[in-house]
């Protein structure tokens, strides 16, 4: 049994890729970090060499893979890392309102196949325009494009995930959290074995969460609900930007989604919120930051407007519980919202995926008239001579 199927149920509504790779995250992350240990004297030497104190660090992907990225970027910029996140599909059609050619660049590829022509196009063309320029390579595809690329350019890095994270589903779930917890690594050497009992602890809780929460999940996916929108700031805006994805993704796009912060939806989006919407928060354990998500919390409580406000939290909060229809405390004392956005993040797989059987789809394909792929098709990448 895989939470409440059976492996033939799975079979055959075609979800057993899906499911599994969503419960397979808290051991790919342990996984990934023996990975990253084993490499640390070769990640020391390339960053000692590289990494210096006027280096842009840009991290790229397209899709999910972008969305690495916006889940990890402020735990970055608080380390005081100088990095931004730019998609390979911004930087091949408009590199030069993105890189600056003078400047030491260090390029972080996420890839989970490495075979959308965008990252291999992207590899190139930084390479040809950027003087100064490094790459690491998160993949999970040792037989993928951008892998092989890593592997005979001298001015690469290549951290390649453990081959269970090449997840075969449509949508892509524990190749996200995965290398997200392989950056953050890459960044957390000096107190590495610290960072890994952190990230050991997120396993365990998040082992608990998936098999304690999922009936209740199970249950709102059921619910009649069009719209779905996905709050959250910081990380958590990167964390909900990729819980929006999943929805679109695993319905085939029968469900709307929509992303924000708790400040800028009321900035215009929250327009999209009527009785067949659902609202799902991702609560920040800071209180600063925390107090603006619940300021949102009791407007949207008290007006009504929404459906059905779901809270994912880190703690058991009375105050929250009761201004929400369904309140999860996934337990996890953690000051890093990118670390705690991958317990919030598993509950938002599980809902995707439950919602795609709900309306019928299949969860591991939910195209298979092959309109939307699961590696992206179609794509013509033209040549540029030179920047303008």
């Amino acid at each position: 049994m895989i939470l409440n199927f059976t492996k033939e149920q799975l079979i055959k509504n075609k979800g057993i890729h899906t499911l599994t790779e969503i419960m397979q995250q808290p051991e790919m992350w342990m996984q990934t970090s023996q990975i990253i240990q084993e490499k640390i004297p070769e990640i020391q030497q390339f960053l000692k060499a590289h990494f210096q104190a006027n280096t842009k660090v840009i991290l790229t992907g397209a899709g999910t893979s972008e969305f690495v990225g916006a889940s990890i970027i402020r735990d970055l910029f608080l380390m005081g890392v100088d990095a931004q996140v730019i998609s390979t599909t911004n930087i091949v059609s408009n590199i030069e309102e993105y890189l600056n050619p003078q400047q030491p660049t260090i390029l972080i590829s996420f890839a989970r196949s490495g075979n959308s022509p965008e990252s291999v196009a992207t590899f190139h063309m930084v390479n040809k325009f950027v003087e100064n320029i490094h790459h690491i390579v998160i993949t999970c595809n040792k037989n993928g494009a951008l892998s092989q690329l890593a592997k005979t350019t001298k001015n690469c890095l290549e951290i390649l995930l453990p081959d269970a994270t090449n997840d075969q589903s449509f949508a892509m779930t524990s190749s996200y959290s995965s290398m997200m917890i392989a950056c953050l690594l890459i960044f957390n050497l000096a107190d590495f074995d610290q960072y890994v009992k952190r990230v050991e602890t997120l396993a365990m809780a998040t082992t608990v969460n998936l098999k304690q929460n999922y009936p209740q999940i199970a249950a709102i996916a059921q619910m009649h609900h069009q719209r779905v929108v996905y709050l959250g700031s910081g990380n958590l805006l990167g964390i909900a930007e990729e819980a929006h994805l999943k929805v679109l993704e695993l319905t085939a796009g029968e469900n709307t989604a929509f992303f924000n912060t708790p400040l800028g939806f009321r900035h215009g989006p929250k327009s999209v919120l009527n009785r067949e919407t659902i609202v799902f928060f991702f609560m920040n354990q800071e209180p600063y930051k925390r107090a603006y998500d619940v300021d949102l919390l009791k407007e949207l409580s008290t007006q009504k407007q929404a459906q059905t406000l779901v809270v994912f939290d880190y703690k058991d909060d009375h105050e929250i519980k009761s201004l929400s229809d369904f309140y999860f405390n996934v337990e996890l004392t953690e000051t890093s919202t990118a670390l705690l956005g991958l317990n919030y993040i598993v509950l938002a797989q599980l809902y995707a995926f439950y919602k795609s059987l709900a309306n019928g789809k299949t969860p591991d394909n939910p195209w298979p008239s092959g309109l939307v792929n699961r590696v992206v098709q179609g794509v013509i990448i033209h040549t540029k001579a030179k920047l303008k």
